[in-house]
């Protein structure tokens, strides 16, 4: 991608809609860890793997419907997610830290870096000016970036904008910052032109209270978890097993296959 010099980078990308993607972009990620925040809470979680695994997934979805409804916005779809188009610049959301004081320069690219990832950044990131530029321009050459073809669903002249935010579970969103970021190698990021975006209480307009479960008619809807209980069958075994006094097993094979995460590019 070309060069871009320091400028009023997010009003020069975005003209008349930078205002509107300022407030909805915030109130897009709000939303995906209310939802997140709803998943843990109904799952009794005693861990954040309900909570982390549904916003990865819901940041995409809140993103996408909080632009889609601007004149002239569209959806690339990348495997399992989609991310939004926006006068030729493609958003990619990144969490990068779960507590607050964290700066976004430290942000970076979950390891390993996925193939996906590596060729988004590679062939839609544009360059970053370095902080140290070579005193001899010749060494430049040993620092040439990678060739990466562009993705058929973006085209060659889309543009990757990073939306880089701190969030967990307890305090919700902590730090969103939009802007240019060159991936460096080993999910190190290089940033160029950045600007923070407001944080949304949980009460401002535009954030669904935390108990929605209401529907068109204002009755509640139960939750899936909202009945009684069901009780637990301890030592439940065949009829075989019973004759033959084997012990109910309760523990994991060691050859057993472990649950994964789903892969998220």
């Amino acid at each position: 991608m070309r060069f871009i010099g320091r400028s009023d980078w997010a009003a020069d990308a975005f003209g008349e809609h930078v205002e509107v993607l300022r407030e909805r972009i915030p109130t897009a990620l709000a939303n995906a860890h209310r939802r997140a925040r709803a998943s843990h809470d109904a799952a009794r979680s005693m861990t954040l793997r309900v909570y982390g695994t549904t916003l990865w997934e819901c940041q995409h979805e809140e993103l996408v419907a909080a632009v889609m409804s601007i004149a002239g916005a569209r959806v690339a779809r990348f495997g399992s997610y989609e991310l939004p188009v926006l006068a030729d610049k493609v958003f990619f959301p990144l969490r990068y830290a779960d507590r607050s004081g964290v700066p976004v320069e430290r942000a970076g690219l979950p390891l390993p870096v996925s193939e996906q990832r590596e060729r988004l950044f590679g062939a839609h990131a544009t360059e970053v000016e370095r902080p140290q530029p070579y005193l001899d321009e010749s060494w430049a050459d040993f620092d040439l970036p990678e060739h990466f073809e562009a993705f058929p669903q973006l085209g060659d002249g889309t543009e990757l904008i990073v939306v880089a935010y701190a969030c967990n579970l307890e305090a919700g969103l902590l730090n969103i910052e939009w802007g240019r970021a060159e991936h460096l190698g080993g999910g190190e990021l290089l940033w160029g032109e950045h600007t923070p975006l407001p944080l949304i209480s949980a009460g401002s307009p535009g954030i669904t209270a935390l108990n929605d479960n209401l529907n068109a008619t204002g009755q509640g809807v139960p939750r899936f978890d909202a009945a009684e209980e069901p009780g637990l069958i301890f030592g439940s075994r065949t009829s075989g097993d019973r004759e033959l006094d084997t012990p109910p097993q309760t523990e994991r094979r060691p050859d057993e296959a472990r649950i994964q995460d789903n892969d998220q590019d």
